[in-house]
């Protein structure tokens, strides 16, 4: 059976480890079976702390234990078991190595942006889906009839996605600084500057449309012409920022989908 302990320069002391090591680590592979200690510095290890290390374990075995341990050094020959156990707790190291040639350069950012990427396409399409539903109100000859406490949900309903979106994209915009993504600063800039004009249009309320003379002030008549035209200019306002984004996203997913999953 093998224990694992990372040696802490700054501490010196040796901290059991089981899940990940990275190439700067100092680590004992202690096999209890064989009375081994076998020695791994990894390739950004330096000599000094392979040194104190080395200096470290030597004094703990001294001191604390009555087992006469035998200590070997892991070069090219390491033995199976250990080359194991060494391989897999070195795959997160293998994953950061890999994307410092990327220009995202840490796992947070990717997988944050990819969430935020996503729901911000989603949402907007929500929306348009809520503002659709319009299609399908009464009707009365060339109109639509809805009533007044109705149409305010019915506006409400669409523009709390598109809140959460411009929210969205003002995050993604934070994140492609931080990580210096000038084509995703393009794009989120973009998509904040149209979804800021989408929401200053829908928040005229009563004012979008011009109701018919039969509207009360329970009950509004909508021409259907107007309602037609107001989908297809939200429509059109909604795709010019869809249809990069999508582009945008599925680029990068296929360019860190190893490191989001």
């Amino acid at each position: 059976m093998l224990k694992i302990f990372i040696y802490t320069e700054q501490q010196d002391k040796w901290v059991e480890e089981s899940t990940h090591l990275l190439y700067h680590d100092l680590v004992a592979f202690i096999d209890k079976d064989r009375n081994i200690i076998y020695l791994w510095n990894g390739p950004k290890c330096t000599k000094d702390k392979l040194k104190k290390g080395e200096k470290s374990i030597h004094k703990l075995l001294r001191d604390f234990t009555d087992i006469n341990f035998q200590i070997k050094k892991l070069n090219k020959d390491i033995p199976p078991h250990v080359k194991n156990r060494l391989e897999n707790l070195l795959d997160t190291a293998k994953k950061e190595k890999e994307l410092a040639n990327y220009q995202y350069s840490h796992f947070f950012t990717i997988r944050l942006h990819t969430v935020i990427s996503i729901v911000a396409l989603i949402l907007p399409i929500v929306s348009f889906i809520i503002l659709s539903s319009s299609l399908f109100w009464e009707n009365v000859g060339n109109d639509f009839l809805i009533k007044a406490s109705n149409y305010n949900i019915w506006l409400i309903s669409a523009l709390i996605p598109l809140i959460i979106s411009l929210l969205l994209f003002i995050s993604q915009l934070i994140i492609a600084v931080y990580e210096h993504d000038n084509s995703i600063i393009i794009f989120s800039s973009t998509s904040i500057v149209l979804s800021i004009s989408l929401l200053f249009y829908l928040q005229q309320g009563v004012f979008l449309f011009q109701f018919q003379e039969a509207s009360t002030y329970f009950l509004y008549y909508i021409a259907k012409l107007d309602i037609y035209l107001f989908l297809l200019v939200i429509g059109l306002a909604i795709g010019l920022f869809e249809i990069p984004n999508i582009i945008k996203t599925l680029n990068f997913l296929s360019t860190y989908k190893k490191f989001i999953f």
